[in-house]
Parts: structure tokens; sequence; C-alpha cells
């Protein structure tokens, strides 16, 4: 699956180029992939941004599946925008990759999130959870590192012996526990929100074994302080919830805005 997603990266990168050569004044482009989702339509993803994008100054989106060749584009580049999770922007930034926050994604007016470890009650403990099943939506590096962090140094050890199960979204996760597929879940805590309004009896079946630290949603990133191009992507980016279009995309990265950071 990865190989064919490489090939229609490659793809695309042919044809956004012819694209983009028609512009007389290029922006940069938005570089996106986040290890904290999966999304299993990046044609339909990027067709809507691009669609967008189009009318409000000839930017192109360009989403990745692979982390290694994200990272790549990002470090031959100059400028740009990329979305990436705060997750990835840390740890790019020990690589000495000097990203720089310019916008923080938004839901429901909240900039920030915790994910939650959540089991049926009868898992009492963390312990409990060797030899089991733990699922998660997005990439195995980054279920484990939350994991790793809700665990804490105590029971690190677990790692090791506990089994990820890659599902599409959070409450996949979290169903994935009520099917017994899996023994617990990560997901956010608007996640469990929602399984509460649409299952409350399968909400009532579980409970949490611990939380990770806050942090933020999606961030929109530089290289550099922006410059006036950047600057005009970033505005871009900041109205887009004002149109429908525009907000629907962001639906799509499970955001609904963008806030500068003060």
């Amino acid at each position: 699956m990865k190989r064919i997603l490489s090939v229609l990266f490659i793809f695309s990168v042919f044809v956004t180029g012819a694209y983009r050569s028609a512009y007389a004044d290029e922006g940069p482009f938005i570089y996106f992939y986040n290890p904290e989702t999966n999304i299993n339509n990046f044609a339909s993803l990027k067709r809507g941004f691009d669609v967008y994008l189009v009318d409000h100054g000839g930017y192109l989106f360009q989403p990745f599946d692979i982390k290694e060749t994200f990272e790549s584009a990002i470090q031959g580049k100059k400028g740009d925008v990329y979305l990436l999770s705060n997750w990835h922007l840390k740890a790019l930034q020990q690589k000495n990759i000097p990203l720089k926050i310019a916008l923080v994604g938004t839901s429901k007016g909240n900039t920030m999130q915790r994910k939650v470890l959540s089991a049926k009650k009868d898992i009492t403990d963390v312990s409990m959870l060797k030899n089991t099943v733990v699922a998660g939506a997005g990439s195995e590096e980054y279920i484990q590192s939350v994991l790793k962090q809700i665990l804490g140094k105590d029971q690190e050890a677990l790692l090791k012996d506990i089994k990820i199960l890659i599902v599409p979204k959070d409450i996949d996760a979290i169903m994935a526990v009520g099917f017994g597929m899996a023994t617990a879940a990560i997901s956010a805590e608007s996640s469990l929100e929602k399984l509460a309004m649409i299952n409350p009896n399968q909400h009532r079946e579980l409970h949490s074994l611990g939380v990770s630290e806050k942090d933020y949603f999606l961030i929109a990133a530089t290289l550099k302080k922006p410059d006036q191009k950047e600057e005009q992507l970033l505005e871009v980016l900041r109205k887009m919830p004002d149109a429908d279009a525009g907000e629907e995309n962001l639906r799509m990265l499970g955001i609904d805005g963008w806030r500068a950071l003060q």
C-alpha cells in the first residue's frame, strides 16, 4: 500500500508541478502529514484543498502518507507551509529541523487535547495489559509514544508485550474494545464524548486507565519567519472556516479552525 501511495505522490508532483506553472505569481505549497490520524482517501483530501486554494491565491496542497517522504520534502525546501502534529514537530526539532509554529488548529474553541487509555471495567490496572491488544488511530510509532507517556517509567516495560492494532479513526479504536478486538484503546477525550452520545451503553462499560499530557491539535509551521507569500497563505488558512468549502476541508483534518499563537 505504501509503495502505491509513493507512486501516486510522484505522479502528483508532476501533475501539480505542471499545474502550478500556469501561475505567474506562484505561492508556497502546503505540505501535510499527521501520524495521529489515518486518512483513507488522500485523493479526495488533495482535490478538496486544491479546488479551494486555486480560488484563494493559486496555492496547492500535497498530503503525505509516508513520514520519511514528508521529512525529505521539508529538508529540501526553504519556505512553504507544513501541516503536522505537534508531536512530530518536536521530533523534527530534535533532528535540528528548525520548524516554527505559525498557527494551531482549533476544535470547538479548544487548541489542545489529551489522549485517554480506555478499557472495560474488568481491566482495573495497566499491569493487566501485558500480552493484550491496544487499538489506536495513527502510526504505530505515535501510539507507542502515547502509551509510553501514559504508562510512565514504572510500567514502561509493558510496551514490548503489547500489540498495537491500527484503525482508521479514534471512534474505531474505542469500538474495537466493545467488539472484543482489543483490550484497550487510545483515543482523544472528544471521541469518548462522541461515544457517550451515540452509544451510551458502551461508554458506561469503559473507564480510564490513564491520560496523556495536553498537546496541540494539528499545527501549521514554517521553516523560518514567514515572508510575505507565506503570510498570505497563512491568512488563507485562517479564513477557511468562513467558507463552507473551507470548513469542510478542515473537518477532513479533524479541526474546525486556526488560531495564531499569542
